[in-house]
């Protein structure tokens, strides 16, 4: 069998339209606050039944704010790194997908391309009318 023709078939994507997409969104974005509570939650539970025990043991000074501080400072960090190198490359994969599925901006920018070139080529017909210089042509 043809491996290119099998992949295309397995990779093959669909548009379902904006409302799939839409609700995946909405509930991506809701998550995150929802996140905060839970991650909360869980530091408190695993400092207090677990890791106070045994940090108590090797650092009797390490109280539960530092450990809250220690968390918020991953928290940031991890942040940042999503911020460095995991949004722009989001963005870079979600241009691609938004020009590989037609959608209407890359429609309009086509269509007015199009325009740009018929005002070229009537520029072009005027100014050799008129003998002058053609215009410069974009890339």
């Amino acid at each position: 069998m043809n491996w290119n023709r099998l992949l295309s078939i397995i990779l093959r994507q669909y548009n379902f339209g904006p409302w799939l997409g839409g609700l995946k969104g909405i509930f991506n974005n809701s998550t995150f606050y929802l996140s905060l509570i839970n991650f909360v939650l869980i530091a408190v539970t695993a400092y207090h039944t677990t890791l106070s025990g045994k940090i108590n043991e090797y650092a009797p000074w390490f109280s539960f704010p530092l450990f809250l501080a220690m968390m918020v400072v991953l928290v940031l960090v991890v942040m940042l790194l999503e911020y460095k190198f995991m949004i722009p490359s989001s963005i870079t994969f979600g241009n691609a997908q938004m020009y590989a599925h037609r959608n209407p901006i890359r429609r309009d920018l086509e269509r007015i391309m199009r325009k740009l070139d018929e005002m070229d080529k009537r520029i072009t017909e005027l100014q050799e009318v008129k003998g002058t210089a053609s215009p410069p042509q974009r890339k």
